[in-house]
């Protein structure tokens, strides 16, 4: 029987939510633990990938500072990109191992995940754009960047919600020229409820990986600060 582990961490900083991926990511390779997806919004930092490059940010260092935008370079693949308050974002620490050990198989079940997500709020994949993440009606969305180590997977998904997007016109989006960018709530013409998406989102996750059931840990930061320290 295949269980998912589920730890909600709410608001939490990117920063203490990459610790306790770390710590998790360290005891799936030991097959000290299980399968694990880790759920948080975070307040505005743009993370440049492995990929990255400083000149695909916009904005000013004092426009950074005054608004408390960090910048942080991370390990995973792709580009830079920009979270925010609003904007799910999902870490699967999965073992693939327990799945297929093939990376593109992978980011293809993360794709149909949020393609499973979206279309539960009646909204359709755009097809004829053929790049990593999720289009609907030719804006992107949703995002992909992960991490592998020992064929543990780490960093993840990133699905704008109710983000506030102009945000996204401080970078580059995923190095790509002209990309537009949208949210649920814009296409909808009204607010998810958080609460409501990440349950579809983990039903999706279950769906797409063939998990039998799930086990829920503590749905707050408290957690990432306990973990963190």
């Amino acid at each position: 029987m295949k269980s998912l582990k589920i730890i909600d961490l709410g608001y939490s900083s990117y920063k203490a939510s990459y610790q306790i991926q770390k710590k998790i990511l360290n005891e799936i390779i030991k097959d000290e633990s299980g399968d694990t997806l880790i759920m948080a919004e975070h307040p505005n930092v743009i993370t440049l990938g492995r990929k990255g490059g400083a000149d695909h940010i916009y904005a000013t260092t004092r426009f950074l500072d005054a608004k408390g935008i960090e910048v942080l370079e991370v390990d995973r693949g792709g580009d830079v990109t920009i979270h925010g308050p609003g904007q799910l974002v999902t870490y699967p620490l999965f073992n693939l191992r327990r799945h297929k050990k093939d990376i593109l198989f992978f980011i293809k079940r993360l794709e149909e995940v949020l393609e499973k997500t979206v279309r539960h709020y009646g909204l359709v994949k755009d097809g004829t754009i053929d790049l990593t993440g999720l289009w609907v009606g030719g804006k992107k969305v949703a995002f992909i960047g992960i991490g592998i180590s020992h064929w543990a997977t780490y960093h993840g998904t990133s699905l704008n919600v109710n983000n506030d997007l102009k945000y996204f016109s401080i970078i580059k989006p995923c190095g790509i020229d002209g990309l537009r960018v949208s949210s649920l709530k814009e296409m909808l013409n009204k607010e998810i409820s958080m609460d409501e998406i990440k349950d579809v989102i983990k039903e999706k996750y279950c769906e797409v990986f063939e998990f039998d059931n799930t086990s829920e840990r503590e749905k707050n930061a408290v957690l990432a600060k306990k973990e963190a320290s």
